[in-house]
């Protein structure tokens, strides 16, 4: 009898083989065991798509794996990560571990256990991974997926000394997405065209940052007063200021949690006149830029003003309008505002005010009309709307700055302000976003 030969498979083939399991470009099965699963090292990612990276299902007992992953295109600057909902793993005893380099060059260490569902934005082209479990208990493990995204890096954040304007179209500035930990960033912003001074500054609603580690700082002259807004957390929807330039000062602590950062659009409150209040019939906004909708400031005795606005750009799917308003109040009560127009569910709807009107209101795209009407009694600042546009996370045109591109069209839905919820018009998203929100409901009251 003839003998027979051993087929021998490199190793390094092997390797691949295994790694193609474990990564993967979408939704996939695991069949790997937990012993062939420890031979994989990882992957470097030459592509532009996510990458899907998960445990086996279930994972076994006393395992201590390490992986390393990168996207070598250097376009990229951050990736974003987040976790399947049924991410699970036995609470303080089996740990996922993710480490990376920031900007600044520290370590930094984020450990996962238990029923994981926050995600991580890194900012680095590369990052660790490594799984460690005990003897005791095995559960489902863990699936993630990383996005790469190219922004605007820490160092090229930190080293902007701001900037000189001499024209009063809308600017965009931002910090890094994300930004690092350790960082101090001063900033001087001015702005020498004819007739500037005072602005407002709209934020995006992807701002936000770390309460704990992540402070904003505008200062300015007003008149003689020196202010000098902070923020942390939410950040507003608008910030008034005076003059014609701002200094901005940024700062993060070390070792902090990493959040998305600021983006917001420089707009001219310059006034109007009366009369060219009264000649403004409004107009059709098929832009993504931020818009100003208001009267002359203050405005006359005896008007009577209507305008009609539209909101045709495709890819906007619901209009935010912040107001800053002091109609007649506290004489008669004979200066009134009127709005109609969509609200965010697509219902024809009208809000009048009287004095100090609301704050923020959200629409839909379509028709708006605004109508205007004083008496003969006083004259009081009048109203000014900063009108922000919300896209479709899926759309080509879901950011605003054309300075930052976002390789993947999938919001970084962690790290957005959780007040802000996008409101399409095509019911069957809605729903099945109203659905999403309900199960996140159902699993934190079952915790």
């Amino acid at each position: 009898m003839a003998s027979q030969t051993p087929i021998l498979v490199p190793v390094c083939l092997l390797m691949v083989t295994l790694s193609a399991f474990v990564v993967s470009q979408g939704a996939g099965n695991n069949v790997i065991n937990c012993t062939d699963w420890q031979l994989s090292y990882g992957e470097t990612f030459s592509g532009t798509s996510s990458r899907t990276i998960e445990s086996t299902h279930d994972y076994c007992d006393n395992l201590n794996i390490s992986q390393h992953y990168s996207f070598s295109n250097s376009a990229f600057s951050a990736i974003d990560i987040t976790f399947d909902d049924r991410t699970n793993m036995e609470d303080q005893q089996d740990i996922l571990t993710i480490s990376y380099v920031d900007g600044n060059s520290m370590t930094q260490i984020k450990e996962f256990t238990g029923e994981t569902a926050d995600g991580l934005l890194i900012p680095s082209t590369s990052f660790e991974l490594s799984f460690e479990t005990d003897s005791s208990h095995h559960f489902w493990g863990y699936k993630l997926t990383a996005t790469p995204l190219a922004y605007a890096s820490c160092s090229e954040f930190a080293a902007d000394e701001g900037a000189t304007f001499d024209t009063l179209q809308p600017q965009v500035i931002e910090s890094s997405h994300p930004y690092c930990n350790n960082m101090t960033v001063n900033q001087h912003y001015n702005f020498t065209a004819p007739h500037a001074g005072d602005f407002v500054l709209a934020f995006d609603t992807e701002s936000y940052l770390d309460v704990a580690d992540g402070f904003l700082e505008i200062s300015y002259m007003d008149g003689e007063d020196h202010r000098s807004p902070s923020f942390t957390g939410d950040l507003p929807e608008t910030v008034e200021i005076a003059g014609d330039s701002f200094d901005l000062s940024f700062s993060s602590r070390a070792n902090g949690y990493l959040r998305w950062g600021y983006r917001f659009t420089v707009l001219s409150a310059q006034p109007i006149t009366c009369s060219q209040f009264y000649d403004n019939h409004g107009t059709v906004f098929d832009t993504l830029e931020p818009q100003i909708i208001q009267s002359s400031h203050p405005y006359c005795n005896n008007m009577d003003v209507t305008q009609e606005y539209d909101f045709t750009h495709p890819d906007v799917v619901s209009i935010i309008l912040t107001a800053h308003s002091k109609t007649d109040f506290g004489l008669d009560f004979g200066d009134s505002l009127s709005l109609s127009g969509l609200d965010e569910y697509g219902r024809n709807t009208n809000w009048y005010g009287q004095g100090l009107f609301f704050n923020s209101i959200v629409l839909s795209p379509g028709p708006m009309t605004i109508h205007f009407r004083s008496d003969s009694s006083g004259q009081y600042w009048g109203y000014h709307f900063t009108v922000t546009f919300q896209t479709a996370p899926w759309s080509s045109s879901s950011t605003t700055s054309s300075s930052s591109i976002v390789a993947n069209s999938e919001v970084v839905k962690h790290l957005r302000r959780p007040e802000k919820i996008i409101t399409p018009k095509n019911a069957a998203v809605r729903m099945m976003l109203m659905f999403k929100q309900w199960k996140t409901m159902l699993k934190e009251e079952n915790k």
